[in-house]
């Protein structure tokens, strides 16, 4: 028996929902999913109107969403899943369409920074909704501005979930403390080509958040001019924690390089600025052996 077929998440936002006592009680606004696992499961559903979520429900009370969702409790019952206008989201918790759905995600194995048009999502055998990838493509996107027939020409360009990182704000942190990532299964010269790909304040989080020794050895591998720029954004306690982390010779050479003068109009805090790789074989290529090893 073959595999169903992937749904997109743009078709499912807008459906109508309603109760077991016949109540309307909004439409599809979102859906959560906690990032701990590879590819998660649709963890709540966010009901409401326009773009408010006024109930968060657990996913395992719908029943159908075929042209609705159904739900097997009574108005009063939903009321129970209220929300704030801000919603309480649990610690790993993040909004398809809130955090994911058009934002930017750097593709880790590609190497390409692409804008999320959808969000691909299997059904599985027992109601529940993996997220598999993301649609980078001109597809979904055409689709989901009405012209349907001509999307429909595109085929999906997807994107693993377990191999991209969200530069949304939530989806950029929670991606940051969990430790499972891919981001966090790079190597220092992949982390070398992530960090030209995130705006400033972004790649400045990344660097925060690695290991000294591994965030030292990425920013060695750095193009000259993006490893100068992200030194200047750090405290000097994060700075003196990176070099305590690095090998003598690589500290002295952040050292010497957080002293030099940075062209601040070169760039932007919040925008990123003009990706420049790694060179592919600078005069610092490979991390200087410790004094042991030389000796």
């Amino acid at each position: 028996m073959a595999a169903d077929p992937p749904m997109f998440l743009s078709r499912l936002l807008g459906l109508p929902v309603r109760s077991s006592d016949g109540v309307r009680v909004g439409r599809v606004v979102d859906m959560t999913v906690l990032y701990d696992i590879a590819h998660p499961n649709v963890h709540r559903l966010g009901v409401g109107r326009g773009h408010r979520i006024r109930y968060l429900l657990p996913w395992r009370l719908v029943q159908t969403y075929d042209d609705e969702v159904s739900l097997p409790v009574d108005r009063m019952g939903v009321s129970a899943y209220a929300t704030a206008p801000d919603p309480n989201l649990e610690d790993r918790e993040l909004l398809l369409a809130w955090d994911v759905l058009d934002t930017q995600v750097v593709d880790l194995v590609g190497r390409r920074l692409s804008r999320v048009s959808d969000v691909l999502l299997v059904p599985g055998t027992h109601g529940e909704l993996e997220v598999a990838a993301v649609d980078v493509g001109a597809g979904s996107l055409l689709r989901r501005m009405g012209f349907r027939r001509l999307g429909d020409r595109f085929r999906p360009v997807a994107v693993d979930w377990a191999e991209l990182h969200l530069t949304s704000r939530r989806g950029h942190l929670v991606q940051l403390a969990t430790a499972d990532t891919a981001l966090h299964r790079l190597d220092a010269s992949e982390l070398a080509e992530l960090l030209p790909r995130l705006s400033a304040d972004r790649a400045v989080d990344v660097v925060r958040s690695t290991h000294p020794s591994h965030s030292a050895a990425a920013l060695h591998a750095s193009h000259p001019e993006t490893r100068r720029r992200l030194l200047h954004l750090l405290t000097p306690q994060e700075l003196q924690r990176l070099i305590d982390g690095a090998s003598p010779t690589l500290a002295r050479l952040l050292t010497e390089l957080h002293a030099t003068p940075t062209p601040a109009r070169r760039y932007l805090r919040t925008s990123g600025w003009r990706i420049r790789r790694p060179p592919k074989a600078p005069p610092e290529a490979s991390p200087p052996a410790s004094d042991g090893e030389r000796s």
